[in-house]
């Protein structure tokens, strides 16, 4: 099977949300497909989603471009539209829920209050932000810190994120 490549100049240069455009590229591989990412830094966020997913990933410099490659593991394709789960401990999204806008505010401040919030909270709660566009960043953050989340790009260019508190 032919492995899905992507070019991230040509992406940013039709002035596509990159992260939305990975995840629906993702999100249409096919069981078993490799995908292929060339740009010109580290793709830190989608490492994160694919590792989460059960992808491996190797990555090689190519003068100024980082190859990066994702190869789908045995538990690939089990669930591909749930994000934010571990391949071999699915976590279920749900409990008392409390809502956050985070729209129209400059970060870091979308990141700061959803770390804030999600640490009032008990746990077993599940803390739903709506912010401007997918945040990368705090998804990063979400995963060093282990929080189980779902991410939902909607068409608009916002994201609706759902986290849940473990601990």
């Amino acid at each position: 099977m032919e492995p899905v490549v992507v070019e991230v100049k040509s992406i940013l240069k039709q002035g596509l949300s990159l992260f939305s455009h990975m995840m629906q590229t993702v999100n249409a591989l096919k069981p078993g497909q490799t995908l292929i990412v060339k740009s010109t830094f580290q793709p830190r966020p989608l490492i994160s989603q694919m590792r989460r997913r059960g992808y491996t990933v190797t990555q090689e410099k190519i003068g100024r471009i980082l190859v990066t490659t994702f190869t789908a593991g045995q538990d690939v394709g089990q669930n591909p539209s749930q994000e934010g789960r571990s391949s071999s401990e699915p976590v279920v999204i749900q409990g008392a829920e409390t809502f956050l806008d985070n729209r129209e505010l400059v970060p870091p401040e979308p990141m700061q209050r959803t770390l804030a919030k999600l640490e009032e909270l008990p746990a077993g709660s599940v803390l739903v932000i709506h912010n401007d566009r997918v945040p990368v960043f705090l998804l990063s953050e979400l995963d060093d810190q282990g929080y189980p989340y779902e991410t939902q790009a909607l068409d608009d260019g916002s994201a609706i994120v759902r986290i849940l508190k473990t601990h």
